[in-house]
């Protein structure tokens, strides 16, 4: 039986409509390919290259201290949306916050500490005579990355008053918008009262730039 032309016409080019529309899909998905290699190629490969206006920016984490405790504990930061967090320094203070000495901040750190006597009547026992000696284990680490800041924790000592309780960053951290940088401390000693340290993230904001940000 012979094949009706025009049925096979209309085969053909049927096939040849559905090839073409998987040509135009391909061409289109290849197109989208090409543009992200291009972006890709364009965005900032260092942190100085991300454009943008800094501006200063400290960021708080506070951590509360609860007494007779040496329990972990952990307090957070979320970077805000509106441009990436570089962290260029860090530092770290313990404040009681009930009596006695409710709310004298001082280093999160015994080192360095000069203790005199009350016996020795020097007329700053409130100062010298201060029991209030933080000492603590510290963690840092940043959501979505591959790995801590420290493959165990450190001691708090740090950040002793000798650096202006305050330790640079030998590399900057980079946060991207929306990042949540985490800060865990466990204290060696437990206080017999309340506390709580805080911990200042320094650096600077990129802010006003565009779609290259983190």
């Amino acid at each position: 039986m012979v094949a009706d032309p025009n049925q096979l016409l209309n085969s053909l080019y049927a096939n040849q409509r559905s090839q073409q529309g998987r040509v135009e899909a391909a061409e289109k998905q290849l197109s989208e390919v090409m543009s992200l290699l291009r972006q890709q190629a364009n965005m900032p490969k260092w942190v100085e290259e991300i454009p943008g206006k800094r501006s200063n920016y400290f960021a708080v984490i506070e951590i509360t201290i609860a007494a007779l405790s040496t329990a972990k504990v952990e307090g957070t930061y979320t970077v805000s949306t509106d441009g990436p967090f570089v962290i260029t320094a860090i530092a770290m203070w313990y404040q009681r916050t009930t009596s006695p000495y409710n709310g004298n901040w001082r280093p999160a750190t015994a080192v360095d500490a000069r203790i005199a006597p009350a016996s020795q009547q020097l007329g700053f026992q409130l100062i010298y005579d201060d029991p209030v000696l933080g000492t603590f284990d510290v963690e840092f680490a940043e959501s979505g990355s591959d790995r801590n800041w420290q493959n165990s924790p450190f001691a708090s000592a740090l950040f002793s008053p000798s650096v202006g309780c305050c330790y640079v960053l030998p590399v900057a951290q980079l946060v991207g918008r929306a990042g949540v940088v985490t800060c865990r401390v466990t204290p060696g000693v437990a206080q017999d009262k309340a506390g709580k340290v805080q911990c200042l993230l320094l650096g600077y904001k990129i802010v006003q730039g565009d779609t290259y940000q983190p």
